[in-house]
């Protein structure tokens, strides 16, 4: 059996690692963190709708075929670029154990452009033009990597078929500068989940075709920074030439542990797969130095330090504890938070500031004169393809807030809510609710700076309005904005966490949902939400997300839904889940079946609820 050919994806994995290459390969499949990612596939679900409208105005011929030898795929497409001037998408070139498929192909006389279609945004200029300096940031490397390992094996098969053509590099991505026009908009693509391991199926409904006026696209031309691509400071083809030869001989390095390994996509934290076979003895640990918050800044501060606590802790695992006193220096907030987490772990205790112990109250703005206490949290979502039309790419649309309100000292919580899942653009609708429930006076809790930045963002679409300017006014004055800077009502929970608080149990993390179990295991706390106490088979929770009940299919008939589909639509029990059950009602599913909008509403309303009610247990833990 012949080896399989380096792709793109296996070259871009292999850069940093080769034995990542090695479990790609790996039969049967190994877990990989990606693929648990929710909100990573959902965003490539927006590329592809975005690939969709781009192939709307540059149509050409689909040159995929499913499960197709690369060597036949590519020698189809040297028929069509030895056929003439043509667009073609899809397209494969292979040579000697390197293969690439192509979004979109060119052909233009002596030039034969490979264009890249990514959901990664840029901004065009008012006469289309786009400044080609944001190839060189790092956030563009791996963008830039890619298409530059297509250039080099298009190149390479070119070459071996004797055409002669000048090779030009584009990327084709959102313009963020752009407005939908009414035939570009999100509700005219739907997407069919394709098989296992192939793409899935765009469908469009809208009248846009070639020639049509559009500014959602902008262009970039790539090809001086292909050519002056080096990741890890080596050639792309000695790269690829390194890569596919592990892969042809079967011959694979020894695994080089160290600080890399901790976000490598085969490091799936409860389940066995390629880290644990390169860590061994060594990969897993409660308090593994792994969990120490911002490894990477003392890394880099003490660079060696990662490999010097594995070596020196072998055969078992390095743990945070292993870290020297003399390891971790400085009077910098980060420094402090290594010290918290250090002497927490070592004593098994959880660690509370003097401030927070002794004067919550002023730490948190919750005395008298800061009533009423607003606990609040947003649910949103952003696509590369705006919602309504006049909208840009990746604008926000923020569907949904839940608040927990304490309106005086002593006095029991209440709850409000907002929710629209029929607006095109919900902006108006939002800010006016959000108002409504805020008003002028009170402290308004946050869980990190999402709620400051949407808010912020929101009002910006709406400056310059007159019908809307009062509206935009309350909003510069509760959230603050850049003209009159941070405001004095919004107070971040995190900030709050990060600097005065700490349980061994967080393992290194101050997301709610990593903090709320250390307060969630004090019977106090439990006895005020009684609710969330157990779990939908009667047994006590951990953490009271655990009791979200998954209902919504369960309770009805399945039998019409296609199986992905009916995977898909799982309980809501995080923000992309509620990106995803918004996208069902306002797109998929949901859109065509009344019941099954009611059940997806009903879980969006669930969650919201329990984020702020996790604020208000937090909260009432600090105070005491």
């Amino acid at each position: 059996m012949s080896a399989p050919a380096l792709s793109k994806s296996l070259f871009k994995l292999g850069l940093e690692c080769p034995l990542r290459v090695k479990h790609a390969l790996a039969r049967p499949a190994l877990p990989r963190r990606s693929s648990e990612d929710e909100y990573l596939r959902m965003l490539a679900e927006g590329g592809y709708m975005f690939e969709k409208l781009v192939r709307v105005y540059h149509p050409g011929e689909d040159l995929y075929v499913p499960g197709e030898d690369p060597a036949a795929a590519s020698a189809r497409t040297i028929a069509k670029v030895k056929a003439g001037d043509a667009t073609f998408h899809e397209a494969t070139f292979a040579h000697g154990g390197l293969m690439a498929r192509t979004d979109m192909v060119r052909i233009q006389g002596d030039y034969l452009d490979i264009i890249e279609i990514k959901s990664a945004s840029a901004e065009a200029r008012s006469d289309g033009s786009t400044d080609a300096s944001i190839l060189y940031q790092a956030s563009w490397e791996p963008y830039v990597i890619d298409l530059a390992y297509q250039v080099h094996v298009a190149g390479l098969a070119l070459q071996a078929a004797g055409i002669s053509k000048t090779l030009r590099a584009w990327f084709y991505v959102p313009n963020i500068a752009g407005a939908a026009g009414p035939e570009e908009v999100r509700g005219l693509f739907s997407l069919t989940p394709g098989a296992p391991g192939c793409r899935p199926e765009v469908a469009y409904r809208g009248k846009a075709k070639p020639g049509d006026p559009t500014t959602l696209i902008a262009i970039l031309e790539a090809t001086e920074a292909v050519s002056r691509c080096y990741p890890q400071e080596e050639a792309i083809s000695e790269a690829a030439a390194r890569l596919s030869g592990h892969i042809q001989s079967g011959v694979w390095p020894a695994p080089e542990l160290g600080l890399k390994c901790k976000e490598c996509e085969f490091n799936v934290p409860g389940q066995v797969s390629g880290y644990d076979a390169c860590w061994g003895s060594q990969a897993r640990a409660e308090h593994h130095l792994f969990t120490l918050s911002r490894l990477g800044n003392l890394e880099r501060a003490k660079p060696g330090l990662v490999q010097r606590y594995i070596a020196s802790s072998a055969p078992r695992a390095p743990r945070v504890t292993d870290l020297e006193d003399e390891d971790v220096v400085g009077k910098g907030g980060i420094a402090a938070a290594w010290k918290r987490q250090i002497l927490a772990v070592r004593t098994g205790q959880t660690f509370r500031s003097e401030e927070l112990t002794y004067s919550p109250g002023g730490l948190m703005h919750c005395l008298p004169e800061n009533y009423p206490l607003f606990f609040l949290d947003y649910e949103g979502t952003r696509c590369a393809l705006p919602s309504a039309p006049g909208a840009r790419p990746y604008g926000q649309v923020a569907f949904q807030w839940s608040c927990h309100i304490i309106d005086r000292p002593g006095a029991a919580w209440r709850h409000a809510e907002w929710l629209d899942t029929e607006s095109e653009n919900p902006t108006v609708g939002f800010l006016t609710s959000l108002r409504k429930a805020l008003g002028e006076q009170g402290t308004i809790y946050h869980w990190a700076p999402y709620e400051v930045s949407v808010t912020q963002e929101l009002a910006n679409e709406l400056r310059g309005d007159a019908q809307h300017a009062d509206l935009v006014a309350w909003a510069d004055r509760t959230w603050g904005s850049k003209e009159t800077g941070k405001a004095a009502r919004p107070l971040d929970l995190l900030t709050i966490s990060r600097e005065h608080f700490y349980d061994p149990c967080m393992k290194g993390s101050h997301s709610i949902k990593q903090v709320l179990p250390a307060v969630w295991k004090h019977p106090e706390i439990r006895q005020l939400f009684p609710q969330y106490a157990k779990d939908p088979a009667g047994q006590p929770t951990q953490s009271p997300y655990d009791a979200l009940p998954a209902l919504t299919l369960q309770q009805r008939d399945q039998s019409a839904l296609p199986l992905q589909d009916a995977e898909a639509l799982d309980i809501v029990k995080n923000g992309t889940g509620a990106m995803r059950a918004y996208e069902h009602i306002r797109y998929g599913l949901g859109s065509q079946d009344p019941g099954l909008r009611a059940d997806l509403r009903g879980q969006l309303l669930r969650y919201c609820q329990l984020d702020t009610a996790a604020m208000v247990m937090i909260w009432r833990f600090w105070l005491g």
